[in-house]
């Protein structure tokens, strides 16, 4: 699949026509496939992760409400139902310094079953940055409690450069899970697959 626009015309048009949003705080935790967290202060924290030569104060929210035709075709290619905090996401624009597009990112978290571990639920945020050619720039893994290895760039870097049309099954197109990991390791790999998917529908209309 292809952006049905160029990225980078797409979100530089949001930022010069004033429909990115302030920033504001970030909603209260939800369970749901969109990870948000409590305070703008975590969110800022881990929006540096994927870009960290953004400008720390010029971070923008470009929220979208997806059509039923929208929420139609993402079930259907991503294979689950969205829950309701999904089909409001929010998408964060980052520019440099000097004013020039970056890319966006979004908070994914894409367990669809709860998983125990220690008597608690193992938690599995993640941070997907995509750049203007609509590939995946950076991926951080946030508090994972599970093997570390799974929130390390020998991993995580195996996604960079990726886009909707590449393989994101591991143990695919290069793509090696971490030993004793491999559901944790396929789900990063989805959620990557998943931030691209909604952006192209949310941002890449013509």
């Amino acid at each position: 699949m292809a952006w049905k626009t160029p990225l980078r015309t797409v979100l530089t048009a949001l930022a010069l026509v004033g429909l990115a949003a302030d920033v504001a705080l970030a909603p209260a935790p939800a369970e749901a496939h969109l990870a948000k967290w409590g305070s703008w202060e975590v969110t800022h924290r881990n929006l540096m992760r994927l870009f960290p030569d953004a400008d720390p104060n010029a971070w923008r929210i470009k929220r979208h409400q997806f059509s039923q035709k929208e929420v139609e075709q993402l079930e259907r290619e991503l294979g689950f139902e969205l829950y309701p905090e999904d089909k409001t996401p929010e998408f964060y624009v980052a520019h440099d310094s000097a004013g020039q597009f970056l890319g966006v990112a979004i908070f994914i978290d894409p367990r669809t079953k709860p998983k125990i571990l220690d008597g608690s639920v193992l938690t599995l945020e993640i941070g997907i940055g995509v750049d203007a050619r609509g590939t995946i720039n950076r991926m951080r893994v946030y508090d994972y409690r599970g093997d570390l290895r799974l929130t390390k760039d020998p991993f995580l870097n195996q996604l960079a450069g990726r886009g909707l049309d590449s393989e994101f099954r591991m143990g695919k197109g290069g793509l090696v899970p971490v030993a004793g990991e491999d559901e944790e390791s396929q789900l990063v790999a989805n959620a990557g697959r998943e931030a691209l998917l909604l952006m192209k529908v949310a941002l890449g209309r013509g």
